[in-house]
């Protein structure tokens, strides 16, 4: 227990959660308390304390720079006013996430339960290692900005107490149950469908939605932005001197790495594809000295890359769509380049941008600048 969560602590923080999950189980039921008597508890929490050192000696060594991200994701840098608009947004979303009926059935079996958990301590096991996690991001809620993912340590003990506790209803002869089940598990082998692949929809509706609204946009089309990127660099290359990419987004470095052939191979040798320079750790490639293009690219062009905003849909568009007719769009601001990135270059020229399509659907948009002769 103690190497899988120390492993998992290696992989994502929120392991952690998993203490105090064991904590509030001992604490909610006497019996348990017997194993904190054994020596097992206390090797497994060693074993868990020996895997968080490389973590703790990197950041002692790197101002601490991990707990200062998470506390920014959890909204402690910030002053706090009261609000229910996270709460609401939280709801939603982990209820558009879970499957509607798993959802609604994973929070009355967290609630029905209670009553039945001293008799049922595997239930409550479940209610231990779920709940806190959950009901803990859901009051973070009315502070700051919950991600829906933040949640997933909890979503698997949740629904196994969701399980048992139906199932016992269910065999008690409750007739509700099937038919609930049978449209939940109808409802979520739908959504699957169309997330995966959303062209579906096309076929239901008798057209695509736009490309700024489809639920797989933004895990499509980053080949086809990859390679304009790609081409762009190298008719900058033609120029006489050695170009290289720059993007301003760390997971379009990544993305653009992945997805361009030279970038890939250069991996191994020259690093092609660069994540925007900056003072302050903004990102993983801040510390890998291989992404340091001002101390390897003296002199060369580079071509400068930055995601631009889609197009907005006008508030009637649903009924456009539904109706087969034309959708108006309006067109967002111009994204301006970044001044450090001046900074660095000689002389930039802007390049426009681009739209990112997969046929005549727009999925995303970038702009592109010329930067010659790096200073």
């Amino acid at each position: 227990v103690g190497l899988a969560m120390g492993l998992g602590f290696l992989c994502k923080y929120n392991a952690l959660y998993q203490i105090i999950c064991f904590g509030i189980f001992f604490a909610l039921h006497p019996p348990a308390r017997i194993h904190l008597r054994k020596p097992g508890p206390w090797f497994a929490l060693i074993i868990f304390l020996i895997c968080t050192l490389p973590v703790v000696i990197w950041n002692s060594r790197h101002g601490w720079i991990t707990a200062t991200h998470v506390a920014g994701n959890a909204g402690l840098h910030g002053q706090w006013h009261p609000t229910l608009r996270y709460f609401w947004d939280f709801i939603f979303q982990e209820s558009a996430l879970l499957n509607p009926f798993f959802f609604i059935g994973a929070i009355w079996a967290m609630i029905g339960f209670w009553k039945l958990r001293r008799e049922c301590p595997l239930w409550l096991y479940f209610f231990c290692m779920g709940a806190p996690v959950f009901l803990g991001h859901w009051l973070w809620s009315f502070h700051s900005r919950i991600l829906p993912n933040w949640v997933a340590p909890s979503v698997l003990p949740m629904f196994c107490l969701m399980v048992v506790y139906w199932n016992e209803k269910f065999r008690s002869g409750s007739r509700y149950i099937k038919p609930l089940f049978a449209a939940s598990v109808a409802l979520g082998i739908f959504a699957i469908a169309i997330m995966y692949q959303s062209n579906l929809i096309a076929k239901i509706a008798g057209q695509p939605l736009p490309g700024e609204i489809d639920p797989s946009r933004r895990v499509r089309a980053w080949d086809v932005e990859a390679t304009l990127v790609e081409n762009a660099r190298k008719k900058l290359a033609d120029a006489g001197k050695p170009a290289f990419i720059i993007a301003g987004h760390y997971g379009i470095t990544g993305l653009y790495s992945f997805y361009i052939p030279q970038a890939r191979a250069a991996l191994k040798s020259e690093t092609l594809v660069y994540s925007a320079d900056s003072d302050e750790p903004e990102n993983q490639f801040y510390f890998w000295p291989e992404y340091n293009y001002l101390d390897q690219r003296k002199g060369q062009n580079a071509l400068f890359a930055s995601e631009a905003s889609l197009y907005k849909l006008e508030s009637d568009w649903l009924w456009k769509w539904l109706t087969h007719r034309p959708i108006n769009y309006t067109t967002p601001e111009l994204v301006s380049l970044p001044p450090r990135i001046a900074q660095e270059f000689e002389s930039v020229t802007d390049l426009g941008e681009q739209d990112i399509k997969i046929g005549d659907r727009v999925f995303h948009r970038v702009h592109l600048w010329a930067c010659y002769n790096l200073k």
